[in-house]
């Protein structure tokens, strides 16, 4: 793990939360607006999640997930600061380019099915990028809301450097371990970091 690091991920505050609890273990990812060429790329191995508040619906989550989107949208910061929290290992990429795979995925995340199809059917290519990530919770630092971090992209650099001390796996090794290979069985093609 870097000791510090300037580069953060966004994501719905929702799904932090979920990370956070070690509910999942996955990021699923198809590319906003503003990703260059249309389309997400892994950039990055290694990040902090940057929670944000737009676009999450409560159809797009499964019914017993839903309580995860009122929890966020009630810690929603009341100011120009978002608080980082969590920091996040890559530990296997793969990408899921046939439609019928998405069902496989189902117990190991918290978005409805149609959230999953509409995603995989987004845009001119058809698939999803799923990155299977360690989460580490972190001692709470806030951010200044920038202008360069709006809009629909996944990944922005911060003005400065964070450090990474303190970070605590928010799962065990074992209980890591343990969902990594599953999905890694249904998966073959995961790259392993």
């Amino acid at each position: 793990m870097k000791s510090e690091n300037q580069i953060a991920f966004k994501e719905w505050a929702a799904v932090v939360n979920v990370l956070a609890e070690g509910r999942q273990i996955l990021i699923v990812r198809k590319g906003g607006i503003r990703e260059e060429g249309g389309q997400f790329q892994v950039e990055h191995n290694e990040f902090f999640l940057f929670p944000t508040f737009e676009h999450q619906k409560v159809e797009d989550l499964k019914p017993e997930a839903r309580s995860y989107l009122q929890k966020a949208i009630a810690e929603k910061p009341n100011s120009n600061q978002i608080p980082i929290k969590y920091y996040t290992e890559t530990k296997s990429i793969f990408q899921i380019t046939d439609e019928q795979d998405i069902a496989w995925l189902d117990r190991f995340h918290i978005w409805s099915q149609k959230a999953m199809t509409q995603r995989f059917h987004f845009g001119k290519q058809k698939g999803l990028f799923v990155l299977a990530v360690r989460i580490y919770q972190l001692p709470e630092k806030l951010v200044p809301v920038l202008a360069e971090y709006g809009g629909c992209k996944s990944w922005v650099e911060l003005q400065s450097n964070l450090g990474t001390q303190g970070a605590i796996p928010v799962l065990s090794d074992q209980t890591f371990s343990v969902q990594l290979q599953q999905i890694s069985s249904l998966f073959p093609q995961a790259k392993i970091l």
